[in-house]
């Protein structure tokens, strides 16, 4: 086989598998592992694939997300608006769980600034939502505990596991940094994963928000399928296209505001 053969085969098989090790990319190709690796080397100079530790991905898979102060105010004014109506889904005397994010740190902003609620308690596993939500003595705040990630105000860890495993709530409102048309919700970092799923979990409605830029992008690790979200929040920005594919696999409810 000529090498720019195997090499579009190789990138072939790395959209299809998503993930594969230079391993089992050898015994495909039934070549050396040192083979394989020039080629992983010149699809990568071409912009084609990525390498992590342990094998190699798509490019278009989402490997990392910038630091919370530069997300923050990316598409502000459409985090806001979201922010605002997911913060209309919540019931007086519900129990919800607000996953680390911008776009929650607006729900809990703006139930922060409401005066409906009286028994309304909130769980979160970020620091920056439980610090707006003590200014509102109506709104009981449970922080998950576990380590903190300095960049992102996040909880996280084995603590933070251990306490969403123990939760039974109303509505969970999640936040992602892709969502893939096929796949669902997908994240870049498999650690944090384990606590998006548990507070998934333990809730009896899936709520996801997030702005359009994150919508038709892809991290190497689902957590959320389309068919198990029971309504996703987001702007204006998403494209009908887009909107109809998501409806096609199975998203039962979509709001744009």
């Amino acid at each position: 086989m000529l090498t720019e053969e195997r090499r579009t085969k190789i990138l072939n098989k790395i959209e299809e598998s998503q993930f594969i090790s230079v391993n089992e990319l050898a015994k495909t190709f039934t070549v050396h592992e040192t083979t394989i690796r020039r080629d992983l080397d010149d699809l990568e100079e071409q912009g084609l694939v990525s390498r992590i530790h342990g094998g190699v991905v798509p490019v278009s898979i989402k490997r990392d997300e910038p630091d919370f102060e530069d997300r923050e105010t990316e598409c502000l004014n459409e985090k806001i608006r979201i922010g605002a109506f997911a913060a209309t889904l919540v019931k007086d005397g519900e129990c919800i769980i607000l996953d680390s994010g911008t776009t929650t740190l607006q729900i809990a902003k703006a139930l922060n600034e409401s005066n409906y609620y009286q028994a309304l308690t909130v769980v979160t596993n970020d620091v920056n939502i439980a610090s707006v939500l003590r200014q509102n003595r109506q709104i009981t705040t449970i922080v998950t505990g576990g380590t903190l990630f300095h960049d992102s105000f996040m909880l996280n860890g084995q603590i933070t596991n251990e306490t969403l495993e123990k939760l039974d709530v109303d509505k969970v409102f999640v936040a992602t940094p892709a969502l893939n048309i096929e796949k669902g919700l997908t994240h870049f970092n498999e650690l944090l994963v384990p606590a998006k799923v548990n507070m998934i979990k333990a809730a009896k409605t899936r709520i996801v928000v997030t702005d359009h830029t994150k919508i038709g992008h892809r991290a190497l690790y689902t957590f959320l399928p389309i068919k198990n979200m029971d309504i996703l929040v987001t702007d204006q920005g998403l494209e009908p296209a887009i909107e109809e594919q998501l409806r096609a696999n199975g998203l039962r409810e979509i709001v744009k505001v």
